[in-house]
């Protein structure tokens, strides 16, 4: 790798960057008449050194570009009596490119700054799970450590991630908070199914038991379970037996298939009320928690606000209860 000027003390990623646009412009008037490549490069050296001299050190990477961006593209240092530079096959810098990619992946990681350092190591494990396909499951959790330290390491240095090492650390992360959210969502969605799965399977051996435990009309056999015989088919054949299901399900509008929506739904929102409530005041005990766990989505997150939609959600459980014990007397099974 080329050495950094003399006097500039530079990042390795800046040193990296800085080797890459000298080589290119040795490579573009390399063969050119009456022109020395080695002393123009000098010649950028010095000015490079003379626009950085009251840059903080190590200078960064983005204090290099904007001095780069400045001298303009590598191809600029053409004489003008030259004309535009010789057309170039298709794809021609393609191998530059990654050249000076892997360079600067390979400085990053064993002589670059730790939170570039662990940037770099947690895509790439990343990346070699996501290609392996089934074995992502054991990289995952490899890489989303690496990136929270990489994540963690630029937080106390008070560095701010730019895009670049957002790029890098955010895949593992974000995957694995999204996930999270999932479950906390999922949670009272499944709670409710089995809610509403055990109200019916109960109905339905009540059901089975009040009409003289009728052998299966499928199976001759005795009931034992939702499986063999239906409970639409038990009810058509013994219409006259009523359950506390039955009588729970009359208070609500409706033929029996509206009914039965409408009590799933209002099963659903006590367990949504009474989720929220516990999601909503743990959060608000303890917000630093939640920023940690859902990052990057929840960078910003207050306790108080979550305190408020607990303290709503606690209100509307409360609300819900009443309003199920008045459907559970009117319906006579408390």
């Amino acid at each position: 790798m080329t050495a950094s000027p003399a006097g500039i003390e530079l990042s390795a990623a800046a040193e990296v960057r800085l080797a890459a646009y000298l080589d290119q412009v040795r490579a573009v008037l390399a063969g050119v008449p009456d022109v020395a490549p080695d002393e123009i490069a000098a010649d950028i050296r010095e000015h490079v050194e003379h626009e950085l001299a009251g840059a903080p050190r190590p200078a960064g990477l983005s204090d290099l570009e904007a001095v780069l961006a400045r001298l303009g593209p590598p191809a600029g240092w053409l004489p003008s009596s030259r004309g535009a530079a010789p057309a170039r096959p298709a794809f021609a810098g393609v191998r530059p490119f990654l050249r000076d990619r892997w360079r600067a992946a390979k400085e990053a990681l064993w002589r670059g700054p730790e939170d570039w350092r662990l940037a770099y190591l947690a895509f790439g494990v990343f990346a070699v799970g996501v290609l392996t396909g089934p074995f992502l499951g054991l990289f995952l959790p490899v890489s989303y450590v690496l990136a929270r330290a990489g994540i963690a390491a630029a937080r106390e240095q008070g560095i701010e991630l730019g895009m670049a090492r957002k790029w890098l650390l955010y895949p593992p992360v974000a995957l694995v908070s999204t996930a999270l959210l999932l479950a906390v969502v999922a949670v009272p969605v499944g709670a409710t199914a089995a809610v509403v799965a055990a109200a019916q399977d109960a109905d339905h051996h009540q059901r089975w038991e009040l009409a003289g435990r009728p052998m299966s009309p499928r199976y001759r056999t005795s009931y034992p379970s939702a499986g063999m015989w239906g409970r639409g088919e038990l009810r058509a054949e013994h219409p006259d037996v009523t359950t506390a299901l039955d009588r729970v399900l009359g208070v609500f509008p409706g033929n029996p298939d509206v009914r039965e929506v409408l009590a799933g739904a209002f099963v659903g929102a006590g367990v949504f009320a009474l989720w929220g409530t516990i999601v909503g005041l743990l959060g608000g005990a303890f917000p630093g928690a939640v920023r940690a766990v859902f990052v990057p989505y929840f960078g910003r997150f207050e306790g108080a606000w979550a305190r408020r939609v607990g303290v709503a959600c606690l209100l509307g459980a409360g609300i819900w209860c009443g309003f199920a014990y008045r459907i559970l007397t009117d319906a006579g099974v408390v």
